[in-house]
């Protein structure tokens, strides 16, 4: 008699603990259907098409910076923005007052961050690929012969021979822009 009465206690309990399982299970369903901050969604991390075909990633300066020194983001950043076309995320890196340059014209003159990336549209007829390797052959005969724009630059060429050089200021913001259609009129 005794194995018997243990095997039915052994039997309430085991259903006793299923039974509590089951009502903690749908309780957590009924409160998470009620307040879905109770339980932690999974995260999606969605790709873009970009993201797979091997574009340049801009990365965003920190908000409200204005003593932004971290000079190889400041670079990775230039090359980026050249590369993928979208200058305005090069404005966060930028100095409060940018000298722009467009060799053989007129323009531009010491320009706001935002005018300034405007002005780098000109470097839309640039054709990849762009070439900002520091000891890339033409940067150097560029430095060479047009130290007043180059000097100090982050030099970037085009296949078809645009080129424009990025002069940053102590702070490893852009301070001056030099562009030109056509290399070969400072180095042939």
């Amino acid at each position: 008699m005794n194995k018997f009465l243990l095997g039915i206690v052994s039997t309430i309990v085991v259903v006793g603990i299923v039974g509590t399982a089951y009502y903690w299970g749908t309780q957590q369903k009924t409160l998470s259907i009620q307040n879905p901050s109770v339980t932690q969604q999974p995260q999606i991390q969605i790709t873009t098409a970009a993201q797979l075909t091997n574009t340049p990633t801009v990365t965003n300066p920190p908000q409200g910076t204005s003593d932004f020194v971290n000079p190889s983001a400041t670079i990775a950043n230039i090359e980026a923005s050249v590369k993928s076309k979208n200058y305005a995320a090069l404005e966060g890196y930028m100095a409060p007052s940018v000298s722009v340059t467009l060799a053989a014209s007129e323009c531009c003159g010491t320009l706001s961050p935002a005018k300034a990336t405007e002005q780098l549209s000109y470097l839309n007829n640039g054709i990849e690929p762009w070439d900002f390797i520091d000891n890339n052959p033409i940067a150097t005969k560029l430095r060479a012969a047009d130290p007043t724009n180059f000097k100090d630059a982050i030099i970037g060429t085009a296949s078809n021979k645009f080129a424009v050089g990025f002069t940053l200021n102590n702070k490893y913001l852009i301070n001056k822009i030099f562009m030109v259609i056509d290399y070969k009129l400072i180095a042939p």
